[in-house]
């Protein structure tokens, strides 16, 4: 936490009430106590993925009801985007990815796949295909935290759905009935709608009507009604019916973090100036090693066009591989990637970084625990709401 300097000559007391008045806190505040992460972990882990089942249950329920009064009318087919459940697997770690994550590999993955930015290159697959399938597996695993194991699965396919090779009009068809004629005239006006609206200026209009359909019926019977939201920057309306489970205060979280590795971060910077990287620049918690490798050349991603080529990190070396060496490229990685794990260690700063995580982690969870138990019993009587319906 950065303070102003104070040019003009103040007395002693006087400046250090300003300090503390710009800190928000005081210089004389104790450390935030330690937490014991293994007297917590296992309640608050059950109370993370009873969440999830809730939310997975309810998911379930809404497409079975759905689903049924779709098929009433003639709709065998479905459109799997719409009942899509990101809902996380279940857990034994409570923990989510750490600020860490993406540059202080271990050494033993170091050694074998450096920051897996090569996995971008023309050719990665085939030069290496079982470290490749073993960066895919990784990368749809870290998905499937976020967005559910079924939906990362589809990102990895090529196969189109059923529903999406049926006649436009027929997809149409399926749309109305799923959330009625105004709903998906305003969501698909491609499929069959009166087209997009525009403004005075020809730009489009993005507008949300309250749905009606099938969709409406569910709503209606297992959660009393739509609730307005407005959204007055964008100009819309949204229409929600279940209630959102407790978030937690991400920026404390972050912040606890920042303050708890804010005293190994020099170290591990000294590490690596003394191996001979020197440069590198802790950003927002991070040290930006992949934007560093996109800099220096190793990418084909049209998304990195435009990346800065200097930043918060070493002057990049004259002779780097050529980008359709993807051998090379991969040993200058592990070289880099090496660096950074025996500095880890060494500085002490992954294991500071572990625990101040943990300590981060566990209070954001502790923060919300009595309001997520209370949103667990609501989902409860919605679930057996639908149940009644589904028996009906």
């Amino acid at each position: 936490m950065g303070f102003p300097l104070l040019l003009k000559r103040i007395g002693i007391a006087a400046a250090v009430l300003a300090l503390t008045a710009a800190a928000g806190c005081s210089w004389f505040e104790e450390p935030e106590e330690d937490l014991d992460f293994a007297a917590y972990e296992g309640r608050l882990t059950d109370m993370y993925n009873e969440s999830n089942r809730l939310t997975a249950e309810l998911d379930e329920s809404e497409a079975r009801i759905i689903q049924d009064c779709l098929e009433e009318q003639g709709f065998t087919l479905h459109d799997p985007g719409i009942f899509n459940s990101m809902v996380p697997p279940e857990t034994d770690n409570l923990l989510g990815a750490p600020p860490y994550d993406t540059f202080l590999p271990t050494v033993e993955e170091a050694e074998r796949r450096g920051f897996w930015q090569w996995a971008a290159l023309d050719g990665a697959e085939d030069f290496d295909a079982a470290l490749y399938a073993e960066h895919e597996a990784e990368l749809q695993a870290e998905l499937a935290l976020s967005m559910g194991e079924e939906l990362a699965a589809e990102m990895f396919t090529d196969e189109l759905d059923e529903f999406y090779l049926q006649d436009p009009a027929d997809q149409f068809a399926w749309y109305v009935a799923y959330g009625g004629d105004t709903w998906a005239a305003a969501k698909y006006p491609d499929l069959g709608g009166p087209g997009t609206k525009t403004d005075a200026s020809g730009e489009g209009v993005y507008v949300n009507p309250p749905p009606e359909g099938c969709l409406l019926e569910m709503v209606e019977a297992v959660y009393g009604e739509f609730q307005a939201s407005e959204n007055e920057e964008e100009g819309w309306t949204d229409w929600l019916y279940r209630p959102e489970p407790p978030n937690g205060d991400g920026q404390a979280m972050h912040e606890r973090y920042a303050e708890r590795t804010a005293d190994a971060e020099g170290p591990l910077l000294d590490c690596l100036a003394d191996r001979g990287s020197t440069g590198w620049e802790f950003q927002n918690d991070r040290i930006l090693v992949r934007e560093y490798l996109v800099a220096a050349g190793e990418t084909v991603n049209p998304a990195d066009i435009g990346t800065e080529t200097t930043g918060p990190w070493p002057e990049v070396p004259e002779e780097v591989p050529d980008v359709a060496d993807v051998e090379a490229w991969l040993a200058f990685e592990r070289d880099l990637a090496a660096d950074f794990a025996a500095c880890g260690d060494e500085s002490g700063f992954r294991e500071a970084a572990d625990h101040a995580w943990e300590q981060a982690q566990l209070r954001y969870y502790l923060d919300i625990e009595d309001e997520t138990y209370a949103w667990q019993e609501e989902m409860r009587g919605y679930l057996a709401n639908a149940q009644e319906v589904i028996e009906g």
